[in-house]
């Protein structure tokens, strides 16, 4: 069977349109005898990106720009469609940047791949970014070297002002004033170094006496060198005994005693006290005042008068109580302490200001800190103790305990009658 012309003709109408067709698509991207896959990405501007535009990874092309349209959201940004060999997959948090293929401008995308392990899938977003063009690369270059020759252009207009005003008539009379003034100081520098000489010339052994008694002064530092360093040693000696000195303890006695005169002083001055009624009732003062003068006139009658008096005592002044002070009171529960000091914190028992004193203890009561020495029932036991403790501690004083209480010494003291 014969085909006829037109039938021929049709064919390759056809062939020729779908060809032209084919040609078209593969030049916006779509090819038809391949499978790729759909990636879009967002980008703020696209700098003369157009569809069709080559994407490449390393320099080979993987894929080419398949649309470019606004995004739905108004926002301005473009959205971009690539068309990806299927075969090529790309790992998340990879980059897709515009870049410039060639010296004339021709914009295509370049795939920056990241190492994650997980891949995009089909019709994801992938992250974009722009690379600067060649225009704003020549800026950043150019850019210092305008500055440059702006600070350059500014210098040498401030040396011409500076020349300008110099070569002026006013400049030079003031740069020959100077000059004048420069030259009188020369002079004045040469007759002063001139009677310096004079003077050295003329001083010349006293300054070599100077030098002569200098030098016997560094002599005799270094012939004494072991003196020097022996009192060096000693005063070191010295502030460390100083150092080592417990200071705390004696504040706080100086505290206790001050706030003790404070009491005295307010009880003197108030009218609640029998000592500040005492000191401050003129009434009471001359009472006292007139007993005494009655009491001088009674002695004087009974000095002048004896015998009136003989027969009767007008005062009673009781027994006389003697304490045998070796009569040993322990059985009693008794014993007999010296009280060192005092503190509000406590102390180190092996501090310096102990040394010497055997058994300290510590006593503590009402939020005091005592420090004591000694423990016996013999009361002359702890007079002898409380003598030498007052060497280091004046103020020290003897206390009683009965069955580890503190008593008054007063009623201690009368187990010994």
């Amino acid at each position: 069977m014969r085909i006829s012309k037109y039938a021929k003709l049709g064919v390759l109408i056809v062939l020729s349109i779908t060809i032209l067709i084919w040609g078209l698509a593969y030049l916006k991207g779509n090819d038809f005898f391949t499978s790729n896959d759909k990636y879009y990405v967002y980008y703020s501007r696209v700098d003369g990106l157009a569809s069709s535009a080559n994407i490449a990874l390393n320099g080979y092309p993987v894929g080419k720009v398949r649309d470019i349209t606004f995004a739905p959201d108004n926002s301005g940004r473009l959205l971009v469609t690539l068309s990806v060999d299927a075969n090529f997959k790309i790992p998340l948090n990879s980059v897709a940047q515009i870049v410039s293929s060639d010296i004339m401008g021709t914009r295509s995308i370049k795939l920056l791949l990241s190492n994650d392990k997980e891949l995009h899938q089909p019709n994801d977003t992938i992250l974009g970014a722009i690379e600067s063009d060649l225009k704003e690369q020549v800026s950043l270059q150019v850019l210092p070297l305008k500055n440059k020759a702006e600070e350059l252009l500014s210098t040498v207009d401030s040396a011409i002002t500076v020349l300008t005003m110099i070569l002026n008539e006013d400049a030079q009379k003031n740069l020959s004033a100077s000059f004048a003034n420069i030259n009188q100081t020369i002079k004045n520098i040469e007759a002063t170094t001139a009677d310096l000489e004079e003077i050295v010339a003329a001083e010349k052994e006293s300054m070599k006496r100077i030098v002569s008694n200098v030098d016997e002064i560094t002599t005799s530092f270094k012939n004494n060198t072991a003196l020097f360093e022996s009192t060096l040693q000693n005063l070191n000696a010295f502030s460390d005994t100083l150092s080592q000195l417990s200071v705390t303890p004696m504040l706080n006695n100086i505290e206790t005693v001050s706030e003790q005169l404070v009491l005295t002083l307010e009880k003197l001055n108030s009218d609640e006290s029998s000592a500040g009624r005492l000191l401050n009732d003129d009434e009471l003062y001359n009472s006292i005042n007139m007993l005494s003068e009655n009491l001088a006139f009674l002695v004087k009658d009974i000095q002048n008068n004896p015998k009136r008096y003989l027969q009767f005592s007008a005062f009673d002044f009781g027994k006389e109580v003697y304490v045998n002070t070796r009569e040993d009171v322990s059985s009693k529960d008794i014993i007999f302490k010296v009280h060192l000091v005092s503190s509000k914190i406590k102390l180190d028992m092996n501090s310096e200001m102990f040394k010497g004193l055997d058994d300290v203890e510590e006593y503590y009561s009402g939020g005091v800190y005592s420090y004591l020495i000694g423990n016996t029932g013999v009361y002359s036991e702890i007079e002898e103790i409380h003598r030498k403790a007052r060497r280091n501690f004046p103020e020290s004083s003897i206390v009683a305990f009965k069955k580890g209480k503190l008593i008054k010494l007063d009623k201690a003291l009368k187990a010994l009658n």
